[in-house]
């Protein structure tokens, strides 16, 4: 059952230099009790994607069209009040890129847990309220008194654990993870990751996981959506990408990464020539195409096709697939 279905959603900037198609006609999908990853270079619109769930866009960034539907209802149809009351961290939370920045310098980490429930629970006293956050900081292998203690006062590795903590206050079905494991040390990394699988398995929660660090992904989800340029260019589960990868910027990405099984790559790194375009002006047909290896006049002329379904539950929008013959 899908939890979470997003359809032809498009999120553009409206800046001083033009309009900026940071996600232009993206299809996704959660199921219920899995974890989706995200992954694109940095640009790509991975983030803009995830704030839009929630609708946390910065005021330029404007939802232009689509639909997404949450538990089989458009939860885009809501005013800003219900959406607030009923979805944004009641069912849909997130943890924040960078939770140095994302938490208030200024007060106590317990207090900011326990402003979160009562933003949507209003009824509750502060000691319940108090209570619950400590509660929730142990679960995330922090010592509940940790809680009286302000964000400055914790190590990069607590403040993320405690930002998990803050995503998880009201009970959420679907967590959106930006960036979790970003500019932590690889010990760190791992038991974040350990508590995130242990989370998502005690609770039954279904996640997104936002990432440029595809191997954090491979860990971490059942399903991997590889995005470039504000579109998703392959989807499937993640056995199926990454041992067949069929767009060639998804096989780009999964050879960037050093490997201790494959003797004629572990000892160099390969990378994608070029830059991501400017989605100012995107070019002309497949964004990809002035990357691309395998790109012909059709390539250059043709806008990129739709998802297509090559196997089972793996799809792929590119006019020549890896693989196929052309």
């Amino acid at each position: 059952m899908n939890l979470l279905e997003v359809s032809d959603l498009k999120v553009y900037y409206h800046t001083t230099k033009g309009v900026v198609k940071a996600v232009d006609g993206v299809n996704f999908i959660v199921e219920e009790g899995t974890s989706v990853g995200l992954a694109g270079e940095s640009g790509c619109g991975k983030t803009t994607l995830g704030l839009s769930f929630l609708k946390l866009l910065p005021e330029n960034g404007m939802i232009e069209g689509g639909s997404l539907i949450f538990e089989g209802d458009d939860i885009y149809s809501l005013d800003e009040k219900d959406f607030r009351v009923n979805v944004r961290w009641n069912q849909i939370s997130m943890i924040f890129q960078g939770a140095m920045n994302a938490l208030n310098p200024v007060f106590k980490v317990e207090d900011q847990i326990a402003e979160a429930i009562k933003l949507h629970s209003t009824k509750t006293k502060k000691s319940e309220r108090l209570a619950t956050a400590r509660d929730l900081l142990k679960r995330v292998d922090i010592d509940p008194t940790m809680g009286r203690h302000y964000p400055h006062e914790f190590s990069g590795g607590m403040r993320q654990r405690a930002m998990i903590a803050m995503a998880l206050a009201c009970d959420p079905q679907l967590v959106i993870a930006d960036e979790p494991t970003t500019a932590l040390d690889v010990i760190v990394q791992k038991q974040l990751m350990d508590l995130l699988r242990r989370l998502k398995a005690e609770m039954n929660l279904s996640m997104v996981v936002i990432s440029h660090d595809i191997s954090v992904l491979a860990e971490l989800c059942d399903y991997l959506n590889i995005m470039y340029a504000g579109r998703i260019v392959e989807w499937g589960g993640i056995e199926g990408v990454f041992e067949n990868p069929r767009h060639h910027y998804t096989h780009g990405l999964i050879s960037t990464f050093p490997t201790v099984e494959d003797k004629e790559r572990k000892s160099t790194f390969e990378f994608i020539p070029g830059a991501p375009p400017n989605l100012l002006d995107p070019p002309l047909g497949c964004r990809f195409h002035p990357r691309c290896p395998a790109a012909t006049e059709i390539c250059r002329q043709e806008p990129t096709p739709e998802l297509r379904e090559i196997s089972e539950k793996h799809y792929v929008a590119c006019h020549h697939p890896r693989g196929d013959l052309h």
